[in-house]
């Protein structure tokens, strides 16, 4: 099922177009395992706390816009009291294996943030692959680029963990 998802109202300020992003992130990460059974760990817009050793728990909410339209937001309670994340999901493709989404608010040191992650097939097993485009806030984009390159990388880690278990 492919499908976009328009945001509720009040969110969809917060996601209109503006300037194009100045940064990118994309890391990804090969995984000994079909890409179904990868799907199946991180295909779902709440499994995050399942797989993202920084996540303590996902709270995951439904709202329907004007038109009937389900976006779902997720809240990532973070571990070491660094906060909430609260982000929409924008779009989802189960035959491609990737959604999208937003970022809305929360303690990341950026601003206009979309990302995607995918599963692709790769020989007997798969790519894991997670990117973004984003503005810095509050750090220089280098440091901004650091900041979700580790948060992406230490995922990442954590689906090849949560696979081989």
């Amino acid at each position: 099922m492919k499908r976009s998802v328009r945001a509720v109202p009040g969110i969809a300020a917060l996601l209109s177009a503006g300037p194009a992003c100045a940064l990118e992130v994309t890391r990804s990460r090969d995984i000994p395992a079909p890409p179904a059974a990868v799907w199946a760990l991180v295909g779902e817009f709440c499994a995050i706390s399942l797989w993202h050793p920084q996540v303590e728990r996902c709270i995951l909410s439904r709202e329907d816009d004007d038109d009937g339209i389900r976006a779902q937001i997720r809240g990532l309670v973070t571990k070491g009291g660094l906060g909430t994340i609260v982000e929409v999901e924008t779009a989802r493709d189960e035959a491609a294996m990737s959604y999208s989404y937003s970022f809305i608010q929360g303690p990341l040191p950026v601003r206009s943030y979309n990302a995607t992650l995918a599963v692709r097939p790769n020989g007997a097993g798969s790519t894991v692959i997670w990117t973004a485009t984003f503005d810095a806030e509050g750090l220089t984009d280098a440091e901004a680029v650091k900041d979700i390159t580790g948060v992406y990388d230490v995922g990442l880690a954590g689906i090849a963990r949560e696979v081989a278990r």
